[in-house]
């Protein structure tokens, strides 16, 4: 009897989205417009409400704050931020990773809030081996040559 129910609704209550109905009504185009726009929303109200009025403009990177030097994201958050205010100029100087890495972010955040919100189950990425790892060093070498000061590298 046991073996009939799935393994991660075994001995609890199954969850339950709060937003299901929505999202069956939605569909998944509407799902992803809906929460898209909440996340627009939400980046406008950080960009143009509490950024200006706080002395804390950025989330501190602590591997920064432990070595000295700076990660492969350091610089995201800024990048972001100059993309939300329409400064293309200033994305690649924040961080030259954040055209490949801040889309990967956005389509995470809102497959994971489609799961969870809408019981909807929007993209299931299917990623080469060989390509995970090609991503993995060039994110490392990035982070490497970014503190050697004489390659100024972003």
């Amino acid at each position: 009897m046991a073996a009939d129910i799935p393994r991660t609704q075994r001995g609890a209550a199954p969850r339950r989205a709060p937003f299901a109905s929505l999202g069956r009504r939605l569909g998944k185009r509407g799902t992803v417009a809906v929460l898209l726009a909440a996340m627009l929303a939400a980046a406008a109200a950080w960009l143009y409400l509490l950024v200006p009025y706080t002395p804390l403009t950025t989330i501190p990177c602590p591997f920064e704050y432990v070595t000295g030097y700076e990660c492969p994201g350091c610089g995201l958050q800024s990048s972001l931020t100059n993309l939300l205010a329409l400064r293309f100029k200033y994305v690649l100087m924040a961080n030259l990773l954040s055209p490949l890495l801040l889309p990967l972010f956005f389509i995470m955040v809102i497959s994971w809030a489609a799961d969870l919100l809408f019981d909807q189950q929007l993209w299931r990425l299917r990623i080469p081996r060989p390509l995970i790892v090609a991503a993995v060093v060039v994110v490392l070498l990035y982070g490497v040559l970014r503190n050697i000061p004489s390659l100024h590298v972003w």
